[in-house]
């Protein structure tokens, strides 16, 4: 099967074969994906990072350089690459070309709060637009470790965890209609950082998350799930 590499800072990954179809994620630049098959000017495509599927344009097809590869940890920059010519301004989690990544200490609380602000994109996982589930998947690649793409997946992985004993770094998963929804990451006691809106710091409580300027309970809480 045929790969491919996302050579722009981000490709959006479609629900159906159209441009006007609802975008259910993003490849990121560097990134990779397996072709699996084609229906007319679209591929349908399986991100080799967490497995997730969707369709993308013929048009934003580009042969995949296999080349060692490291996680971007800045929440932007703008790269000299190999894969094409010129700059490409890149986004927290995208795979630079090179062996190694950086020395630098890297701290969860201090990942996540680099995208405060960044508007409330479905699908994205971009510093240009960003869902709940795409920030915690983004920080947690950032540290090595794979998460699937949506909330209600991300639920099911890790070790279950008390609200009494929640930590920084842990998954907090909040329902609608007894279907998890929604996700948001701990980041200190009774705070949790999560894009709603945009990405944003609210209170975070038993019962759910408590919007820390409006004092509205926007979330139901769930349950929790530790990854380290």
């Amino acid at each position: 099967m045929q790969k491919g590499i996302c050579h722009v800072a981000q490709i959006p990954l479609r629900g159906e074969p159209q441009s006007s179809a609802e975008m259910v994620s993003q490849l990121l630049f560097g990134e990779t994906y397996t072709i699996l098959t084609q229906q007319k000017d679209w591929y349908r495509v399986t991100m080799d990072f967490d497995g997730y599927t969707g369709w993308l344009s013929k048009s934003s097809f580009q042969e995949a350089i296999i080349a060692d590869r490291y996680v971007q940890q800045d929440l932007f920059a703008s790269e000299q690459n190999d894969i094409v010519k010129g700059t490409v301004l890149s986004s927290m989690g995208s795979e630079m070309i090179g062996s190694s990544a950086s020395e630098e200490d890297v701290f969860i609380q201090d990942l996540a709060k680099k995208f405060l602000g960044t508007p409330y994109l479905w699908g994205g996982r971009h510093f240009s637009g960003i869902d709940c589930s795409g920030l915690v998947q983004v920080i947690y690649k950032v540290l090595g470790i794979q998460l699937p793409r949506d909330a209600s997946q991300q639920q099911k992985v890790g070790k279950s965890v008390a609200f009494e004993d929640l930590f920084t770094g842990d998954l907090v998963f909040f329902e609608h209609n007894e279907r998890v929804g929604h996700v948001g990451l701990v980041i200190g006691q009774g705070k949790v950082i999560h894009a709603h809106g945009m990405v944003r710091i609210d209170t975070l409580t038993k019962k759910g998350i408590i919007n820390m300027e409006t004092k509205e309970m926007t979330h139901f809480y769930h349950s929790a799930k530790r990854l380290r």
